[in-house]
């Protein structure tokens, strides 16, 4: 049977650098741009157990992989392949786990097909249909910083338990909390494996819930896993993956009305050289920096209460609710106001200008451009042109890869943030291109087949 399964992207509205100390926490939302995975029975494979993964998207994106039912998975090279860390960790662990399941079986020949929505990479200007094929290979793209590593690896993870795992659990039911923290616990292993460290998991965490607020596991759990090659490999990823993880995560959604809208600087900046630092800033100023990462944590534990109580006054009284937004669209939130929500609107455009004060002095003091002044020039202009624009901000680790706005949703504002992006000259030497994704609250899922049509699955 074949199966379908996605995971959405993110992107980091508050948190940055600060969710890298499991004390301090970070808004993330899931994005609805997504990774898709799609298993298919392959009956034409050269050898039982064959798994053939390929990126259609892509130039020379093909690898071939034979697995056993134990550990084993070994990549077939071929002329013109290449490698892709990525897919073969999360192949070797997801199958290493379910090879420690009772009644674990044989997995058949499989063909796996990896599809990207557009916004994950910089695209022509002119319209593209679709999956659009960029004639490029993987390492050649330009990623648009919406962490398509962690939804590929999640959507991979669901998409093997999905469809290898032994009947009558045919398909994990996502919904339930303890399917997803076992699809979280698997993913976060697998992608910090491929990645060579152990990360903040932020990432993963939204692939997995979706929009939420997130506050970190301990590194040491991942660091009980042994090597693959360890003898006990597989035992002890399945005690690790099945036990107790200290992460914290809190569902939430952006308030009715309101949108998240992404900006790609086709620009780019080194995110691991800017966290290595402000990290050894962070270690050879302790005091200093304590101060300053619990300021920002009580300004964006602060953002969130404000968008929460946003929310919760749009369902009290949609009415006015929707006026003040109307205002907010017409006058800027600058202007005062009487309603409940109005204030609210006001508040959190403020606490927008203050975390984004507190983070330019911190990369300023540790030499780190977080928010670069071409991207503060930019940001500044946005919200000086377009009234309905709360705030903006330079996403996870800052530098020149991406902007992201929070804003009225109104097709008028939104053609005005279009306008200003498209004719904007970076700073860097970087073009602003205004993505198609919006803020996504669902997590992963399995999609339907028919919305794949002419890849042949259908």
């Amino acid at each position: 049977m074949s199966v379908a399964i996605s995971a959405p992207g993110k992107v980091l509205i508050a948190g940055g650098y600060l969710v890298l100390d499991k004390d301090y926490s970070g808004l993330v939302f899931g994005l609805s741009a997504r990774i898709h995975c799609i298993s298919t029975p392959d009956p034409s494979a050269p050898k039982p157990g064959t798994i053939t993964v390929r990126s259609p998207q892509f130039l020379n994106a093909v690898w071939v992989y034979e697995a056993d039912k134990k550990t084993a998975v070994k990549q077939v090279l071929e002329e013109g392949s290449s490698e892709n860390k990525f897919v073969e960790t999360t192949l070797r662990y997801v199958l290493s786990y379910m090879g420690t399941l009772p009644d674990a079986n044989p997995h058949p020949s499989t063909i796996i097909t990896i599809l990207a929505d557009n916004d994950y990479y910089s695209q022509p200007l002119s319209p593209v249909p679709r999956f659009n094929n960029l004639a490029v290979t993987l390492s050649e793209s330009h990623k648009t910083g919406l962490g398509s590593s962690a939804a590929l690896v999640t959507a991979l993870t669901t998409c093997l338990l999905t469809s290898f795992s032994p009947p009558p659990a045919s398909a994990p039911d996502m919904r339930t909390i303890e399917k997803q923290q076992l699809i979280h616990n698997l993913a976060q292993a697998s992608h910090c494996a491929a990645q060579g460290k152990v990360g903040s998991g932020f990432d993963v965490a939204a692939a997995v819930f979706g929009s939420c607020v997130y506050r970190r596991f301990s590194p040491s759990i991942l660091e009980e896993i042994p090597d693959p090659s360890y003898g006990a490999f597989a035992r002890r990823l399945k005690e690790v993956v099945e036990g107790p993880w200290d992460l914290q995560v809190s569902k939430t959604r952006v308030p009715k009305g309101i949108r998240v809208v992404m900006g790609d600087v086709d620009c780019g900046s080194s995110t691991p050289g800017m966290v290595k630092t402000l990290l050894k800033w962070r270690s050879e100023n302790a005091e200093d920096a304590k101060l300053v990462w619990d300021g920002l944590e009580a300004m964006n534990k602060g953002l969130i209460d404000m968008l929460e109580e946003l929310r919760l006054c749009a369902e009290e009284d949609a009415a006015i609710h929707e006026e003040a937004l109307e205002i907010v669209r017409k006058q800027g939130w600058k202007e005062g106001g009487s309603s409940k929500s109005l204030q609210i609107l006001q508040k959190i455009g403020r606490q927008i200008s203050k975390i984004r004060k507190i983070i330019r002095a911190m990369g300023e003091t540790a030499g780190v451009p977080i928010e670069p002044e071409a991207q503060t020039k930019l940001l500044d202009a946005v919200e000086g042109q377009i009234n309905g624009v709360l705030g903006g901000v330079v996403p996870g680790a800052g530098g020149y890869d991406a902007v992201a706005f929070l804003l009225v949703d109104h097709e008028e504002t939104l053609g005005e943030l279009n306008t200003v992006l498209a004719g904007w000259e970076g700073g860097a030497g970087g073009k602003v291109k205004m993505l198609e994704t919006r803020e996504e609250q669902e997590g992963v899922r399995r999609e339907v087949l028919e919305g794949y049509e002419g890849w042949g699955f259908v």
